[in-house]
């Protein structure tokens, strides 16, 4: 990344932080990061374009906070329900990651995006099943793509959230964890 570049996108990490994506433009992006308006267009097309890469980063760092501070060796069905609670509540308290769930555009825009299409809570999944796997936990009935189709149905509630009657929607996640974790490991 040029300097210019580099400017601009912590600048625009700091602001969509503290103000969120609604209240962040253009202008305050550039006069944080000292470079002129006509700057930012010769590295981002729009403010939906650093968005989604402050989005990529944001999601990348929180997750691998979140596993750095985890025993990831730990039974699943400790480990688990804790990690997506935590992954849950940093994302909660993240403006950046928030405006996935409060922005519908974005929402989209982060969904046809290729280089956000893994959600950190779906490929920290995906890392969890292949060591489970080579720790011989899964049931032998179970394939390695049937797990992922279980968890893929818990991530397209997670995405689908807003459409839910009002509720615990911590407790159902929960819920529905450890039983797809029931389902899919052997007997300690």
């Amino acid at each position: 990344m040029q300097e210019k570049q580099q400017r601009l996108f912590d600048a625009a990490q700091e602001i969509f932080q503290e103000l969120g994506f609604k209240k962040t433009n253009i202008v305050k992006i550039t006069q944080r990061a000292g470079v002129a308006v006509g700057t930012f267009y010769r590295f981002y097309n729009s403010k939906e374009e650093i968005f989604l890469e402050v989005y990529q980063t944001e999601n990348e760092r929180i997750k691998q906070a979140v596993l750095a501070d985890n025993d990831l060796t730990e039974d699943p069905h400790v480990l688990l329900p804790k990690i997506m609670k935590e992954l849950m509540q940093k994302a909660t308290n993240s403006l950046v990651l928030q405006a996935w769930y409060v922005n519908p555009k974005l929402k989209q825009l982060i969904a046809d995006d290729p280089a956000t299409q893994e959600d950190y809570l779906y490929s920290t999944l995906l890392q969890f099943i292949e060591q489970w796997q080579k720790r011989d936990l899964i049931q032998n009935d179970m394939t390695i793509d049937r797990v992922r189709q279980l968890f893929e149905a818990v991530m397209v509630i997670d995405n689908h959230q807003d459409e839910l009657p009002v509720g615990d929607f911590e407790q159902l996640m929960n819920d529905l964890i450890e039983g797809i974790l029931q389902r899919i490991l052997k007997e300690p």
